[in-house]
C-alpha cells in the first residue's frame, strides 16, 4: 500500500509496510502514530521513529521538525483504528481467538489452551512468556501487546495459516485500549484477587476493567468463568455463559480428584454427562483450574476426547511457573512468577504437599506498584513457609529496604531474613536447605532483567541459581 493511497494530499509518496504507535516497534516503511501515555508524550519519540525509517507521522497537532511527511488528523486514536482496518483488514474474522483475563493463572491457562489446540490445529499464543507460533518463540514487550502490534500479529497468524490464537489480556492492557475493536470467540475469567490497586484504586474498579474483555465477544462468543471465584456471580447476565469449577456445581466441574507427587487425575461432570479418566502432569490444585478452560475449548472445537486426554497428560513445562531449576544436596530449587498474596498462598499451600522437609521461600515485591499488597504477602509467606528470605524484586525508583520493611510490617513471626541483594538472598536460601527441603524463588519467573533506579539491568534468577550451585 502506498502513502498517497491513504493520504492523496501528501507530496511525498512511499511504500507503507506497517503501523506502530511505539517507536520501539517502528520498522522501515511504517506509519508512526505516536500516542501519549500517563508519563510521556508521544511526540517525544518522533525523531527515533524517523531514524528507524518511518514513512510518515500521523498527529493530532502540527509538528514542524520531522524529515518525513506529518499528517495532521482530528483524533490520533480514531485515525489509528481506521488505518489498522485498512492495512490489516479484520484478522479476528479468520481466527478462533481466545482472551484470558484474571489476576493469577493467565500464563499457564493460555499455555495449556495452546498446547491442547495444537494437537489438532495450528495454534498461536500471545502472552507474558512471548509470542509463540510455528514452534518458535519471539519476545513480547507487554503481556497484552499494543493495539497496532496485536493487529500486526493477528494478521501474520492468518497469513501463516494459523486458525486459532490465545491471548493474555491484562487489566492494564484493557484500560490502555490495547484490545479495542478486537473480538474474541472465547473470553476466560480465571480469578480476581488483591493486585494493581495502585492503578485501579478499588477491587470493584479492578473487576470493572477485567469485565471489559467480555464486551469484546463475537455474537456467537462464549464467556468461560471460574465458578469457584467470589466474583463469578457478576457474570450471570452474560448471554452465553460456561462455568468451570472444583468446589461448586458448574457447567464443567472437576470431580473424583486424586493427587500424586507427579500427576493429578480427575473426571469432569457436566449437566448431561461425566467425562472420565483425565490426567494432568501438574499436580497442583490451581493448575487444575488452569486446565479446565482449555479442556472446555478443546471440546467445543471438536477435538476428540482421547486426544485431549493424551495432550493434557503431556503438558509442557510453562517457563517460570513452578519450574524446577536444580537440586542441591537432595534439596529441590524452583522458580515461580507468583507475585500476589493469592498466588503466594496457593503456591506455598500446594508445594507444601510435596515437601518432605522444610519449605524456604525467597520473595520480594515490585516497586512503584500496589503497596497495599506488600504486608499481606509478607504475612502469608511467613505463616505458610518455614523460612522466608525477603529481598529485592524490580524496585524501580523505590528504596529496596523500604519495600522489604513494608512486607514485614504485619509479620508476627521471626522466621525471616532481609537481604536487598537478590543473588545473595537466593544464596542464603540455598545454603540453608537440607535433604528433602524445597527452595522457592518467586516473583520474577524466567525474566532476564531487573529494573532499579529507572534502569534495566541484566539479571536472571535461573542464572543466579546455577552460578551459586556451581560455586559450591
Amino acid at each position: 500500500m502506498r502513502l498517497k493511497e491513504l493520504y492523496p494530499q501528501v507530496h511525498q509518496d512511499a511504500q507503507i509496510t506497517g503501523i506502530a504507535t511505539d517507536s520501539r516497534f517502528v520498522q522501515p516503511g511504517f506509519l508512526f502514530v505516536p500516542l501519549s501515555g500517563s508519563k510521556f508524550k508521544g511526540v517525544e519519540f518522533i525523531l527515533e521513529a524517523t531514524l528507524k525509517g518511518a514513512s510518515a507521522i500521523i498527529l493530532a497537532s502540527s509538528y514542524f521538525q520531522a524529515t518525513v511527511p506529518v499528517i495532521v488528523v482530528d483524533n490520533s486514536f480514531k485515525e489509528l483504528l481506521r488505518l489498522l482496518k485498512i492495512f490489516y483488514g479484520d484478522p479476528c474474522e479468520n481466527l478462533v481467538l481466545t482472551g484470558v483475563t484474571g489476576t493469577d493463572g493467565k500464563t499457564t491457562t493460555c499455555a495449556i489452551i495452546n498446547h491442547l489446540l495444537n494437537g489438532r490445529f495450528n495454534s498461536a499464543l500471545i502472552g507474558t512468556n512471548g509470542i509463540i507460533y510455528n514452534e518458535k518463540t519471539y519476545p513480547n514487550l507487554f503481556t497484552t501487546p499494543l493495539l497496532s502490534e496485536s493487529y500486526r500479529l493477528l494478521n501474520e497468524f492468518v497469513r501463516q495459516g494459523i486458525s486459532h490464537a490465545t491471548m493474555e489480556v491484562s487489566s492494564e492492557g484493557i484500560i490502555g485500549k490495547r484490545i479495542e475493536t478486537i473480538r474474541f470467540d472465547y473470553a476466560i475469567f480465571t480469578n480476581l484477587s488483591h493486585e494493581h490497586l495502585n492503578t485501579h484504586k478499588t477491587m470493584d474498579e479492578y473487576f470493572a476493567a477485567k469485565f471489559q474483555l467480555f464486551k469484546h465477544l463475537k455474537p456467537h462468543g462464549a464467556a468461560i468463568i471460574n465458578q469457584d471465584d467470589i466474583y463469578a456471580n457478576r457474570f450471570r447476565d452474560i448471554k452465553k455463559l460456561i462455568t468451570f469449577s472444583i468446589n461448586k456445581p458448574s457447567s464443567f466441574q472437576a470431580v473424583n480428584i486424586e493427587f500424586t507427587k507427579n500427576y493429578l487425575t480427575f473426571d469432569i461432570k457436566t449437566e448431561n454427562n461425566i467425562y472420565q479418566g483425565f490426567k494432568l502432569n501438574k499436580p497442583e490444585t490451581y493448575n487444575l483450574l488452569n486446565a479446565l478452560p482449555g479442556i472446555i475449548i478443546a471440546l467445543k472445537e471438536g477435538i476428540p476426547l482421547s486426544l485431549i486426554k493424551k495432550r493434557l497428560a503431556s503438558t509442557p513445562i510453562v517457563p517460570g511457573r513452578l519450574e524446577k531449576i536444580a537440586s542441591v544436596n537432595k534439596a529441590d530449587i524452583y522458580i515461580d512468577f507468583a507475585h500476589t498474596p493469592n498466588s503466594i498462598a496457593n503456591l506455598l499451600t500446594e508445594v507444601r504437599k510435596k515437601t518432605d522437609g522444610q519449605l524456604i521461600i525467597v520473595c520480594g515485591a515490585t516497586g512503584n506498584k500496589d503497596q497495599t499488597k506488600r504486608p499481606l504477602m509478607g504475612k502469608i509467606a511467613t505463616e505458610l513457609a518455614d523460612y522466608v528470605v525477603f529481598t529485592t524484586e524490580d524496585p524501580y525508583d523505590e528504596n529496596p529496604m523500604d519495600i522489604i520493611n513494608q512486607m514485614t510490617s504485619s509479620v508476627t513471626k521471626t522466621n525471616y531474613s532481609k537481604i536487598t541483594n537478590r543473588k545473595s538472598a537466593i544464596s542464603l536460601g540455598i545454603a540453608m536447605s537440607k535433604p528433602g527441603d524445597i527452595v522457592l524463588v518467586t516473583g520474577k519467573g524466567g525474566e532476564t532483567t531487573q529494573t532499579e533506579k529507572g534502569e534495566k539491568i541484566a539479571y536472571s534468577d535461573i542464572e543466579s541459581i546455577n552460578e551459586i550451585i556451581n560455586k559450591r
